[in-house]
C-alpha cells in the first residue's frame, strides 16, 4: 500500500472553533489517567521535510500503549519525535511520552513505552529515516469509552482531535494502531458489543483521518486471562484494504510483563518487534 501523504482531506467534520481541540481531563473520571504534560527538558522541533521517509504513526488503547513499561527507554536514532496533543506542537520524543497517562503511577514517574523501541526499530532496519508519534491512549479504557461521544471522558471525541492536530502541523498520516482489549477481558465484553464499537471507532478514523491504514492489534491478556470474545472481534473488523492485523500482544507471555499484564523491558521490546513486522506488512498490501 502506498502511503498517502499531505493534510488535504484531514478532519473532515464540522468543528471549526477552539472548542474542537478540547480534551475532558480523563483523570477525572478514570483514576490515574492524567496525561503527561510537563515540557521540561523538553525540545520543540520544527516540522522540517516531511516525504516518504517520513512514518507519521498515531498510537491509540489502553495502558500498555501509555508510559508502564518500568524503565524508560533511550532511543539510540536522535530523528525520533512526537506530536503532543494537548498543545499540537512537535518534541523530541523522550518517555515518558506526552500526552499520555503513567499506567500505575503518577505524572511525575519516570517510565517508559514500547513506541519508542519501535521507531528505533523502524530507522535502524531502514524503513524510515525519521519518525513521528502520536499518542493518544489512555489507561484502564475500554471499547465502548472510545466509542462514545455522549459519556465522559468523551474519548471518542480525542479522534477529532487527533486530527486536527495532524492537519495544522502539515503532518500526513502513515497508520493508526490500535492496542486495546485487557479492560474489555475483565469486564467479560461480548464479541457483538467489542466489534459494534470498533467499527464506530474505524468509521470515525475513516472520517476523521482518510486514507490512514488501522491496524488492530490482538490483545486481550489481563493477568494471565484472555478472551476468545475480544480476540475474535478484534479479528474480525480485519478487512486487508482499510484495516489490517496488527501485532499478537497476547502471545507475549507473562516473562515479558511485570504483574502479568503490562509490558516490562522484554516485553516491550518483543512487542515493537512485532509491531514493525505488521506495519511494514501493511503498508505492502
Amino acid at each position: 500500500m502506498a502511503m498517502i501523504f499531505g493534510g488535504a482531506g484531514l478532519a473532515r467534520n464540522n468543528f471549526t472553533n477552539p472548542d474542537a481541540y478540547y480534551i475532558y481531563p480523563p483523570g477525572s473520571v478514570i483514576t490515574g489517567a492524567d496525561p503527561v504534560l510537563d515540557l521540561a527538558g523538553r525540545i520543540e522541533v520544527t516540522r522540517g521535510n516531511i516525504d516518504d521517509r517520513t512514518a507519521v504513526i498515531v498510537f491509540i488503547g489502553q495502558s500498555l500503549s501509555a508510559n508502564e513499561v518500568p524503565t524508560p527507554y533511550v532511543a539510540v536514532n536522535t530523528n525520533i519525535d512526537q506530536l503532543n496533543i494537548y498543545d499540537g506542537k512537535l518534541y523530541r520524543a523522550k518517555d515518558p511520552l506526552l500526552g499520555i497517562n503513567v499506567s500505575g503511577g503518577a505524572v511525575t514517574d519516570l517510565r517508559g513505552t514500547w513506541m519508542l523501541p519501535m521507531a528505533d526499530k523502524l530507522i535502524t532496519a531502514g524503513y524510515f529515516d525519521r519518525v513521528i508519534l502520536v499518542p493518544m491512549a489512555v489507561g484502564n479504557t475500554r471499547a465502548d469509552q472510545w466509542a462514545s461521544e455522549t459519556t465522559a471522558p468523551f474519548l471518542f471525541n480525542m479522534i477529532n482531535v487527533v486530527s486536527l492536530r495532524l492537519r495544522d502541523a502539515g503532518l500526513p498520516c502513515t497508520a493508526i494502531m490500535w492496542g486495546q482489549g485487557e479492560s474489555d477481558t475483565s469486564a467479560n465484553t461480548s464479541q457483538a458489543s467489542y466489534t459494534a464499537s470498533m467499527n464506530k471507532i474505524i468509521a470515525e478514523f475513516n472520517h476523521a483521518i482518510p486514507n490512514c491504514p488501522i491496524l488492530v492489534a490482538q490483545e486481550s491478556y489481563y493477568y494471565g486471562a484472555t478472551s476468545a470474545a475480544v480476540l475474535a472481534a478484534q479479528a474480525a473488523v480485519v478487512n486487508g484494504t482499510t484495516v489490517f492485523a496488527g501485532e499478537n500482544v497476547d502471545s507475549i507471555g507473562s516473562g515479558g510483563r511485570y504483574d502479568n499484564t503490562h509490558l516490562n523491558e522484554t516485553g516491550a521490546d518483543q512487542r515493537a518487534t512485532l509491531a514493525v513486522a505488521a506495519l511494514m506488512a501493511a503498508l505492502a498490501s
